[in-house]
């Protein structure tokens, strides 16, 4: 852990240091709009899990006002390079202005119940806006940062997974953490030379064997047909105790993680893999793009394995026929509505089943007509060149038509952006 300062700053104390004459009043109290905030390049935690404390220290792209969402975190102290700072917090948001220098954020955070921060389990979960229950952040993935991550005050008798840096641009959601007694193997090594493993909680092993026993011809699939993988040399499936009732994964690379009870589950292990290249690897521009993060993911989960193995091909598509429908039924937005971080993800009903299924079968469609592998080229080289960027679903349907000639406008209005 870093040094703490053991000073706790009340909320918009002034601060002693010299400088402080830089201070903007009306962004501090909230009158200033806030547009002209400073995005952040890097961030650097300092967890201490026995404490529930931590130290941010975030490297910004420019100096400048700096506006950070930390809803569920009490904030202890805030400087700068040039000494403490004033700083006021207001509808979840820490701000400072005039920010020199990196920011060092002192705080305490919380355990959470709701698959928004630290999870009574021992993972954490902060998709796709509650970054701020966990470390001051922006939740809009499509200001990427890197991250350094180290982690104090595990209880004894358990293992810690995550990762200690990331060195690619990622979006905020995808780190995270898990805690708990682990069992774990080597799964094999990709021909690009990235080494994949597998780690079981209590019982899981079996679990864990079956639902990656493809999991490194997948991969492998993916870096040959795509591109080389972002987030360093190793990646790997974790099972987490995320609570009662759910199921399925979450893009936590390099170490991304599979609910317990999902651990056998090829389509769920596949599908968590490809978001190394899409959803982390290509970030979302807007909100509304999720389709690019999930339905491309869901396509290229289902097309790798079934190259893994043929006989599972027929198997994968019958069953997202019978999500899909059942998402229909249920309804939701269109798997891709229109605008730009106009809709709430969740309150809108964005998060259905419906991106997930319809961009897969969008996919799908558009590979009837131009062919699977010219496909596979399309979003290959997409992939290379939105690497460690953000991009929209608009910009792959353009990249579509343009590198192949066909239109896929009336795949479009069919699959993503009817409202059911």
């Amino acid at each position: 852990m870093r040094a703490r300062w053991l000073i706790l700053l009340l909320l918009g104390a002034c601060s002693t240091e010299p400088g402080d004459e830089l201070d903007d009043e009306d962004f501090l109290d909230g009158k200033a709009d806030g547009a002209s905030t400073v995005n952040i390049k890097a961030t650097h935690l300092d967890v201490d899990l026995a404490e529930l404390t931590a130290v941010a220290t975030i490297e910004l792209e420019k100096y400048g006002h700096v506006s950070l969402e930390v809803g569920g975190l009490t904030i202890e102290d805030v400087t700068d390079n040039r000494g403490h700072r004033r700083y006021t917090t207001t509808g979840g948001k820490l701000r400072v202005s005039n920010v020199r220098g990196p920011l060092v954020v002192t705080y305490a955070f919380e355990q959470q119940d709701k698959a928004d921060g630290l999870l009574p389990g021992g993972s954490t979960v902060i998709w796709p806006y509650f970054c701020g229950n966990l470390f001051p952040c922006h939740s809009q993935p499509a200001d990427g940062t890197t991250f350094t991550l180290a982690i104090d005050g595990v209880p004894a008798g358990k293992t810690a997974v995550y990762p200690a840096s990331i060195d690619a641009e990622a979006p905020p959601y995808m780190l995270a953490w898990a805690v708990g007694t682990y069992g774990k193997t080597s799964l094999g090594t990709t021909a690009a030379g990235t080494k994949l493993s597998a780690y079981w909680l209590p019982g899981g092993e079996l679990a864990a064997r079956a639902g990656t026993k493809n999991l490194v011809k997948v991969v492998d699939w993916y870096e040959k047909t795509l591109g080389p993988y972002s987030f360093g040399r190793e990646m790997a499936t974790v099972a987490v105790i995320w609570g009662e009732g759910l199921y399925g994964g979450m893009e936590h690379h390099p170490f991304f993680h599979v609910a317990k009870d999902a651990m056998s589950d090829e389509v769920t292990q596949a599908h968590e893999a490809a978001h190394g290249w899409f959803g982390d690897g290509v970030r979302l521009r807007c909100w509304e793009d999720f389709v690019l993060s999930e339905g491309t993911t869901s396509y290229l989960s289902a097309r790798a394995l079934s190259i893994a193995n043929p006989a599972l091909e027929a198997k994968i598509w019958a069953d997202y026929q019978e999500e899909l429908d059942a998402a229909i039924a249920e309804g939701g937005a269109p798997a891709w509505p229109a605008g730009c971080n106009q809709i709430d993800i969740i309150r809108d009903k964005l998060f259905t089943n419906l991106p997930y299924m319809q961009g897969a079968f969008f996919y799908k469609d558009v590979a009837a007509a131009v062919g699977a592998e010219v496909l596979d080229g399309v979003i290959g080289r997409f992939y290379k060149k939105y690497k460690n960027k953000p991009a929209s679903m608009q910009d792959m349907v353009d990249a579509i038509e343009r590198e192949t000639g066909f239109d896929p406008k009336p795949i479009v209005d069919a699959r993503l952006r009817k409202r059911f």
